[in-house]
């Protein structure tokens, strides 16, 4: 458990700081308005309550990816939560680039922000970015997701930080266990990822698949890595893979990623030895969700059978509370639904199976609670303190 930080109250006089800040949205992405830090703070920073130590604080969402359906729900929930407890929130979306990530990161900082969620960071470079970051703003609070720290080969830590994630073995291992479930163990899989060290992600999904494979749950027929994150990559070199193979040699295909997945489907859709044209379809499954994906599992279900996925609007209440949580000092309170441990500096978020077959026609990213398991939108999962109960902003 960590030792509880004390807030330190610092004063600031005559302070009057004009600091424009660039968003990083590209063409067609969405993104905060540009912000302003134009004010005086008193003694204590900015206005604070007795009952709420976040009132009056600043804080944003720096996604490095471009804006997607499920980045929205989250960013719409944390703004939810920012409103009910009076936080400034604002957003941003860095278009899959890196620097821009870096860039949006030290303006904030240097904007004066008090807390930041930061997402998908690289794996090689942000840990020592963020720890030069915090080295310099010594107050800043940070919780970051699907990032892992590494730096010179072994894993690190930064102290004050939060590390949250999906339970990405999880998000596997619950789409391996409806395959078992259908044909039994020992079923025979197609694995579609980028292979071993592309991303913090895809490893650990892959820690789920081993585990099942060297239990014999499952036999890997093969696998198919994709040369670009695209649906047409993933399309082409599933179409060519498929012609490799025959129905009857294999059982199922799971791909680490829906965008992937969304390529096999098509290459599915488009092999009559695999469609159901020519005997049985052959099925799949994947991880992450959107809307496309429910369409397609709308549309063949004996195709797109299942995504593994976990609730992005909860998610990003997740999130924004672990940020609150450091901001006002309570790390004993940081709570972790995997483990039930709290005190924790890493929370992970069951995944849950969305089964196309538990679908129905008006089912969308949105209202997906309405066909999923009690792993999925479980309001336990969040952390709370007095001032910001659980169902703060589910009554």
């Amino acid at each position: 458990m960590r030792k509880i930080k004390k807030l330190v109250s610092t004063l600031l006089v005559g302070a009057m700081v004009s600091v424009s800040l660039m968003g990083c949205g590209g063409s067609g992405s969405e993104k905060s308005t540009t912000p302003t830090v134009a004010e005086s703070k008193s003694e204590g920073g900015k206005a604070t309550n007795a009952s709420n130590p976040v009132a009056g604080k600043k804080v944003a969402y720096i996604m490095i990816m471009p804006s997607a359906t499920i980045f929205q729900m989250w960013k719409d929930s944390c703004k939810k939560l920012c409103d009910a407890l009076d936080v400034q929130f604002d957003f941003f979306f860095c278009d899959g680039d890196f620097n821009k990530w870096q860039d949006t990161i030290r303006t904030c900082a240097s904007a004066g922000y008090d807390g930041l969620i930061v997402s998908h960071g690289n794996q090689d470079g942000s840990y020592v970015f963020l720890k030069g970051i915090l080295d310099e703003y010594k107050n800043l609070k940070i919780v970051t997701f699907d990032t892992q720290f590494y730096a010179d080969g072994e894993y690190k830590k930064l102290d004050g930080v939060t590390q949250m994630f999906q339970q990405d073995k999880s998000l596997v291992t619950v789409l391996l266990d409806e395959m078992v479930a259908k044909y039994g163990e020992g079923v025979r899989l197609i694995k579609v990822w980028r292979g071993p060290n592309y991303n913090s992600p895809f490893d650990r999904r892959e820690e789920g698949w081993k585990e099942y494979e060297k239990a014999g749950k499952i036999v890997t027929v093969g696998e198919v890595q994709p040369l670009q994150d695209s649906v047409d990559s993933a399309n082409t070199v599933t179409a060519a893979y498929l012609q490799s193979i025959k129905r009857e040699d294999v059982d199922g295909v799971i791909a680490y990623y829906d965008m992937y997945g969304q390529g096999v489907y098509n290459a599915l859709i488009e092999n009559d030895n695999m469609n159901g044209k020519n005997g049985e379809a052959l099925p799949m499954a994947s991880v992450d969700i959107d809307p496309v994906d429910i369409t397609n599992m709308q549309t063949r279900p004996d195709v797109w059978t299942a995504a593994g996925t976990t609730d992005w609007t909860l998610n990003g209440e997740i999130a924004m509370r672990l940020l609150f949580l450091e901001m006002a000092g309570e790390y004993d309170k940081i709570y972790d639904p995997a483990t039930g441990e709290t005190g924790v500096d890493v929370v992970e978020v069951p995944g849950t199976a969305i089964k196309a077959s538990n679908l129905k026609a008006d089912s969308n990213v949105e209202n997906l609670g309405n066909v999923a398991g009690e792993t999925y939108g479980n309001l336990n999962y969040l952390s709370e303190a007095d001032w910001m109960p659980k169902d703060l902003i589910h009554k």
